[in-house]
């Protein structure tokens, strides 16, 4: 079955041109041209400041996170042991 292709149909929106987000009226092609490069630095502006903030917040977060992590395993495997040597010293149940 074979799709027809319809021709000259009506506009349904007021853009002439696509991927303008902008409400100013494009009615240009140097128009146009100004507010997909508008678009694109934005674009940039986001990715730039996305970067930043992994580099100088989230990745120094993490690694704290991570090495506070570390820290805290130790400091339980210590106790796990010493409780478990209290244990066998004193034939008590320190579970509670």
């Amino acid at each position: 079955m074979q799709k027809k292709k319809l021709k000259n149909l009506p506009q349904l929106s007021a853009a002439k041109y696509k991927y303008v987000s902008s409400q100013n009226i494009i009615d240009t092609d140097q128009k146009y041209i100004e507010e997909l490069e508008r678009i694109a630095e934005d674009y940039t502006d986001y990715f730039n400041w996305s970067a930043w903030e992994w580099h100088s917040k989230l990745i120094p977060e993490i690694t704290r996170l991570k090495l506070e992590n570390r820290k805290l395993q130790v400091e339980l495997k210590m106790i796990k042991k010493f409780l478990e040597e209290a244990q066998r010293k004193t034939n008590r149940d320190f579970s509670e």
